[in-house]
């Protein structure tokens, strides 16, 4: 199914009064800068040129992006990328004095390195992110290209070993024991190198030993993923039809699998995350790279929904952070958690009973039924329903009710996690793309409840519930009105505001 150009059907408006990044995005559309992307001139430490040179030929010749060259170029630009980059978390900004596509390649790179890391390395095991300065006596060294983790088992299987520098080149064991406060070499010094210490063997610790899915190696993956998404932003106009190997789709859906990855880390301790080159993003793209290219208000539009759509997925811990907390039992004392929403999803565990409609699906259901008896059976669709799913509906006769949501995948971990077993749960199904997850004409009514203004594109999410909905049945859109206006646009997934007016365009509802 194919609608068109959809985003024709949105007109664009200077959004610089809401400030903050919309005023950034406002300049950028205003000069779609070239060299955010094009990387022409070197930044402090990198030749952004030569950087971009070996990182496609090392995918090329290996394109599972796991071999020891992602260490090697890491440690090369890591320090170049906090020398030129800031995030400032009170306004959701990246400030930087270099160009976009290349810190964003370097963040992609520095990820994968220190996830592939952590999972060759055994729970004992922390790591610098260069070598330290005063490495200790040389216990043994092995002047050859070897795996990290064979180099660490090496270490553990000799009692004077505490400590490893490993490389491109060499694995050296060490009798010192290294602490997380040590003075390392100068960046760009042993290249590739870095000083791997225990918290076991011959080193003690008050604190035992470390899980090396500790916050200390998520906090830092998270930073430079979240780092990677928020460059989107300045690149959109640019990066898939640079020269860069990354691209938005692989990066928002990179950044997806971390949030479902640091959730499995949550339930069982087992932290599994690698950057996957192939991995798809699931939401439709409303806009190709040559239409966010365009000059003028068609290429701000296109350029708008994508940065909305990589802001749907930066907000998407705030989302499954909320839902985490009024799922937890443990939070009925909890001042920060809204206690009648945690009431409410507590019952709900307990009875699947839930609050999702006005009390009128019956009479819709009702008026539908004489104009869709001959698509079947009586079916009605609660699209974007949250974890909270509801089951069957008494309409005289019980009524089936399908939950689907865009975030289901994430809340089945979240009932993992609470060891609960939920009554009913949503089908994973963003509103965006439910022809792919129902046939058409197949629900007398069609309900959404405050969750179409957390939607990536709310035109195509309504064409979609139109396209399940029978001819003759109901689209219920129930909404708050100006939901995203009070934060700006620029908190959790509040992206828009839809409003019951005519907005001085001539139609009865608008997204604004």
């Amino acid at each position: 199914m194919a609608f068109g150009a959809l985003s024709s059907a949105y007109l664009y408006s200077n959004p610089s009064p809401f400030g903050g990044i919309w005023e950034i995005d406002a300049n950028l559309d205003a000069t779609l800068p070239v060299n955010e992307c094009a990387c022409q001139e070197a930044a402090p430490g990198v030749n952004w040129q030569k950087f971009q040179k070996d990182l496609r030929g090392n995918l090329q010749s290996d394109p599972s992006f796991s071999r020891p060259w992602v260490h090697e170029l890491c440690s090369a630009t890591y320090s170049a990328f906090f020398a030129t980059s800031r995030v400032d978390e009170a306004t959701f900004q990246i400030w930087k004095s270099t160009c976009g596509a290349g810190l964003l390649a370097v963040a992609a790179v520095c990820s994968q390195s220190i996830a592939l890391q952590m999972a060759d390395v055994s729970s004992r095991w922390r790591w610098t992110e260069r070598p330290v300065q005063a490495e200790g006596r040389a216990v043994k060294d092995i002047l050859e290209a070897m795996p990290a983790g064979d180099c660490l088992r090496l270490c553990e299987e000799h009692e004077e070993c505490a400590s490893v520098a490993h490389g491109p080149f060499g694995c050296h064991l060490k009798d010192k024991c290294v602490t997380s406060g040590e003075q390392l070499v100068l960046p760009g010094v042993a290249p590739g190198y870095r000083t791997y210490y225990q918290r076991g063997g011959p080193c003690t610790a008050e604190d035992g030993v470390e899980p090396v899915s500790s916050p200390h190696h998520l906090s830092e993956i998270r930073l430079l993923m979240d780092a990677a998404v928020r460059l989107l932003d300045h690149v959109v106009h640019c990066l898939d039809k640079s020269d860069w190997p990354f691209t938005i789709e692989e990066v928002l859906a990179n950044r997806m699998e971390f949030t479902a990855a640091t959730l499995h880390a949550h339930r069982n301790g087992e932290f599994y995350f690698r950057w996957s080159r192939s991995q798809r993003f699931l939401l439709p793209v409303t806009c190709d790279a040559a239409s966010r290219a365009t000059v003028g208000d068609a290429g701000a539009v296109c350029r708008t929904l994508s940065r909305l759509m990589i802001r749907w997925v930066r907000g998407l811990d705030s989302e499954v952070g909320f839902w985490h907390a009024l799922l937890d039992p443990s939070n009925a004392e909890n001042p920060e958690v809204d206690f009648s929403s945690w009431r409410s999803a507590q019952d709900w565990l307990l009875s699947g009973d839930i609050t999702w409609h006005y009390g009128d699906i019956c009479t819709f259901l009702a008026a539908a039924r004489g104009h869709t008896t001959s698509y079947g059976r009586p079916r009605v669709l609660n699209a974007g329903s949250g974890p909270l799913a509801p089951g069957r509906i008494d309409c005289g006769d019980s009524v089936t009710v399908v939950a689907s949501d865009g975030l289901a995948r994430f809340y089945l971990q979240l009932y993992d996690i609470l060891q609960h077993d939920p009554p009913v749960v949503p089908l994973q199904c963003p509103t965006e793309a439910l022809h792919h997850c129902f046939p058409q004409h197949h629900f007398d009514v069609v309900h959404m409840r405050n969750s179409l203004d957390h939607a990536n594109d709310p035109l195509m999410g309504i064409l979609e519930l139109i396209w399940v909905a029978r001819p003759g049945g109901w689209v219920l859109l129930r909404h708050a009105r100006n939901e995203g206006v009070a934060g700006h646009f620029q908190l959790g997934l509040h992206q828009w505001a839809s409003a019951d007016l005519d907005c001085d365009h001539g139609v009865l509802l608008c997204f604004v």
